[in-house]
């Protein structure tokens, strides 16, 4: 009876048992379903939103070219060195591992690594792959090499057209020239994507990804410039700087017909690739940032000011004197300047032998409106819009500002100043006829694909002046070649020439400086159909300082490796 009882009992409990885990069985796969079926989806929602993070997507900046497709600046991948002090065992000898590849390390950056209550430190950003490569290889705790998401800039080139070029800074946004000036169009729009993250926010490999928003790579650049000239004009000018020892310089060359700049060189150049090594002195584009006094080179918008006004013609006599008194101011002629030839000159003598008297009298004879007008006409006194930032408009003071001597100064190119571009353009202007044009350095913008998204065009400004007189001012510039004060210095080999020397004093605070000069000529190749306007400009140069002994030979190298590089053959010279 006691067992029977027993085993009930047993039973009884056997049963609850077998409910309890059947209610919890039962329980449970409803849970189950309903975790899993009905709220599954959004719960995996959830989930995903809260062990997720939305990351920058990295825009790759556009390219720079040259006129022909050759790269001159680039994107790749980049890589920056950190350090997490509260890891690094020996800070000083960090320091000592890290200064043989990335340079002294500054006082600041020391401190943060000897602070262990630090956990991360940039050591240098966007480095090249051997500074990371040699990293790696240290292999010490607390020093690493970190993948960017923007890329880092590479001047193909090396200094080449660096000033022209610029940098971009470590956010990829440009800050000097064309990188600055069309970084809208080179940065290209950084895209947005969600990753799935662990519980330390790190992305999860081969875990969901949800793009949010596309990026959109940069846009090409592609320039008017051609390599090959842009290489032969800096090392002509570098020389030039060189052997007279000079404090800077610049040269231009431009297609007349188009306004097209072919080269535009400025010494002391840099290397884009380590600009902060460089002061700022180094990475102007004085070419187009620096105005000056233009010196005799601007005699030829006074002969075209005059001519326009009616009151002098190619045959108006000047009495030909050495000295001229205008508003308590003795003028005389330059010391580079000609003989006198006779009692009288013409206004091609004027221009040839580069008399200042001679300038300054024809100035006189056609008054300060006259004079003024066609200047700003010309262009001078407003930058001329070109794509490159920081362009001075120069300095040309109305007529109501002008002191007794102003206009007969200004006829031969003092106190007034232009830019190395606002000059270049001026004698384009008398190359192809008188038409003023926009200069300008970007040939066509192009996507990542090689297609025309907006191409330059030839900008007519407005006719300074007839075709007669640009051909009348034309032949000046052919005589000063052939007998004035460019013969033989500006004379190119197998080519005819034309063009003018300057020779200007260099002012400081008001006041002109003994033996300070700036060199320069302008000319154009061939003389008869000129396809090439280029302007060399030398500053400070010692020893001489004349504009036909310093700059006219820089001219002849160019003009004639450009003329080569065209196609165009030299003319052969016949025996008689």
């Amino acid at each position: 009876m006691h067992r029977r009882h027993r085993a009930r009992i047993v039973a009884l409990r056997a049963r609850v048992l077998f409910l309890g885990f059947l209610i919890v069985a039962v329980f449970l796969a409803w849970r189950l379903f309903d975790i899993q079926i009905l709220q599954g989806p959004a719960l995996a929602k959830g989930a995903y939103e809260q062990d997720s993070d939305v990351v920058d997507v990295f825009a790759r900046r556009g390219e720079i070219l040259d006129r022909n497709g050759r790269v001159l600046v680039r994107s790749l991948p980049s890589e920056s060195i950190y350090a997490v002090p509260h890891d690094l065992a020996n800070p000083a000898a960090a320091i000592r591992a890290l200064t043989p590849i990335v340079g002294p390390i500054d006082p600041t950056l020391a401190a943060e690594l000897h602070d262990r209550h630090l956990w991360f430190v940039w050591v240098a950003r966007k480095v090249p792959h051997e500074w990371a490569a040699r990293v790696r290889a240290l292999d010490m705790p607390g020093l690493d090499v970190k993948r960017e998401e923007t890329g880092r800039r590479v001047d193909v080139a090396g200094t080449m057209l660096s000033t022209v070029l610029g940098f971009v800074g470590t956010d990829d946004n440009g800050l000097s020239g064309l990188e600055y000036s069309m970084n809208d169009v080179l940065r290209g729009r950084s895209g947005k994507t969600e990753l799935e993250t662990d519980e330390f926010g790190r992305p999860i490999p081969f875990g969901r990804q949800k793009v949010i928003r596309p990026a959109r790579p940069g846009h090409d650049v592609e320039l008017t410039i051609d390599s090959y000239l842009q290489y032969v004009t800096e090392q002509a000018l570098a020389q030039a700087v060189r052997t007279y020892h000079a404090s800077s310089g610049s040269a231009i060359v431009m297609d007349p017909a188009t306004g097209a700049v072919l080269a535009l060189a400025n010494i002391p150049d840099y290397d884009p690739n380590r600009f902060w090594r460089y002061p700022e002195s180094d990475r102007r584009d004085r070419a187009v940032m620096d105005a000056y006094e233009p010196g005799s080179t601007f005699k030829l918008v006074t002969a075209a000011a005059a001519l326009l006004s009616g009151k002098v013609t190619p045959r108006t006599q000047f009495p030909a004197r050495d000295e001229l008194t205008v508003g308590g101011r003795t003028i005389h002629n330059a010391v580079d300047g000609l003989a006198i030839r006779g009692p009288t000159e013409t206004l091609e003598q004027i221009i040839a032998d580069s008399l200042n008297v001679g300038a300054a009298e024809v100035a006189l004879r056609i008054g300060p409106r006259a004079f003024y007008d066609f200047a700003r006409k010309a262009g001078f006194g407003s930058p001329t819009d070109i794509e490159l930032p920081g362009e001075s408009a120069g300095i040309l003071p109305p007529p109501n500002e002008w002191s007794g001597s102003t206009l007969a100064t200004m006829a031969f190119g003092q106190g007034i100043a232009v830019t190395p571009l606002q000059l270049a353009r001026y004698y384009c202007a008398i190359a192809n006829g008188g038409l003023l044009l926009r200069p300008r350095i970007v040939q066509a913008v192009l996507d990542q694909d090689g297609h025309v998204v907006e191409r330059s065009h030839t900008t007519v400004i407005r006719r300074i002046f007839p075709a007669s007189v640009a051909a009348q001012l034309l032949a000046y510039l052919r005589a000063v070649v052939e007998y004035g004060t460019g013969n033989p210095s500006a004379r190119v080999p197998g080519y005819s020439s034309a063009g003018k020397t300057g020779t200007a004093q260099i002012a400081e605070n008001g006041i002109y400086q003994p033996g300070a000069y700036i060199a320069s000529f302008v000319g154009m190749v061939p003389a008869h159909h000129p396809r090439f306007v280029i302007l060399v400009k030398v500053d400070h140069p010692q020893g001489s300082y004349y504009g036909a002994q310093v700059a006219a030979p820089v001219f002849v190298a160019i003009a004639r490796a450009a003329l080569l590089h065209a196609g165009v053959l030299p003319q052969v010279q016949r025996r008689s």
